[in-house]
């Protein structure tokens, strides 16, 4: 059997929810010269539909030598300008011989946007008709075949559906080592390092030489900020969305000194972390200590895990 794009396909005995369409004799739909049929309407989930039955296929969506058919949404002239409906919606063909329905859920089985531009949705080649009318097939009986169809309106309030994907990098690939030259002359700041990718984020961090507000001239502050998280509608700082998550378990370190671990899910209200007392700047600069090398201040950021959340639609 030949489908247009990725659907879900699945047989029971269930009959359709909400629409049945039965027509007693398909090779006259032809043989009349009917290039496309349209059901009466039927309501469903709150909304008024019908089904567009094209017998031979519908040639302007390259549906040749095929079943199309398509869910149509009616009376979109009551609903507000700007609407939008999301389904979750099945096409059924009954098989005669094994009594049950062959269901063909599109788009990999997620939710459909109908909408003022897109108000039909379906298969242009939902089965070939050379399988359609093979006896063996059983759709096909006695020049009598039947269609249905479900539709189910997500509400609203869950039209927000989301992944989590978390990944711990090899230890290979989760490190930045960022370097800073004549380190004892530099100002307030902030710093900022080149970029560096670990998962499908690009990081920076961002060091205060003299502290970071109330750490003042007391202590050095350093951070570690997503610049650019993934790409598309769901990126993150670098496309300004508003809705953007990212999860990082971390840890910062200079040359001789013990890291410190933090963890943190970034987003727009809080797209940096880390340790505003990172260390006392009367040990960074006390020369027995080692931390500065020939006034060159050496930091390392580890990406232990990183997480995202992403919008399904």
């Amino acid at each position: 059997m030949a489908l247009s794009r990725s659907v879900s396909i699945s047989s029971g005995n269930n009959e359709p929810a909400h629409y049945k369409l039965k027509i007693e004799s398909f090779s006259l739909l032809s043989e009349a010269g009917i290039v496309k049929y349209e059901s009466d309407v039927f309501e469903a989930s709150g909304y008024n539909w019908k089904l567009e039955l094209y017998p031979n296929g519908n040639e302007e969506e390259y549906g040749n030598d095929h079943i199309s058919l398509y869910l149509v949404i009616c009376d979109t002239q009551s609903l507000a300008r700007g609407w939008e409906v999301h389904v979750y919606f099945k096409i059924l063909i009954f098989d005669h011989i094994r009594h049950n329905y062959l269901t063909i859920q599109g788009v990999d089985g997620k939710r459909t946007r109908f909408h003022e531009r897109k108000t039909r949705w379906g298969f242009s080649k939902l089965i070939s008709l050379d399988s359609f009318k093979k006896a063996e097939s059983g759709y096909l009986y006695g020049d009598s075949c039947e269609f249905g169809a479900e539709v189910f309106v997500v509400p609203k309030y869950a039209q927000k559906d989301q992944s989590l994907s978390i990944i711990k990098p090899p230890a290979t690939m989760n490190s930045h080592v960022w370097t800073i030259s004549k380190f004892s002359s530099l100002t307030d700041g902030p710093l900022c390092s080149e970029d560096f990718k670990v998962g499908q984020v690009k990081w920076k961090l961002s060091l205060y030489p003299k502290g970071f507000r109330t750490r003042r001239n007391t202590n050095l502050s350093i951070f570690l900020r997503p610049h650019e998280v993934g790409s598309g509608s769901n990126a993150g700082p670098s496309s300004r969305s508003n809705d953007w998550r990212v999860y990082a378990k971390f840890k910062i370190r200079v040359k001789n000194q013990e890291a410190g671990e933090a963890d943190h899910w970034f987003c727009n209200a809080a797209d940096g972390w880390g340790f505003p007392c990172f260390m006392l700047l009367s040990d960074l600069h006390d020369s027995t200590k080692g931390f500065l090398f020939d006034d060159n201040l050496i930091v390392e950021a580890q990406i232990l895990m990183v997480g995202m959340l992403k919008n399904l639609s």
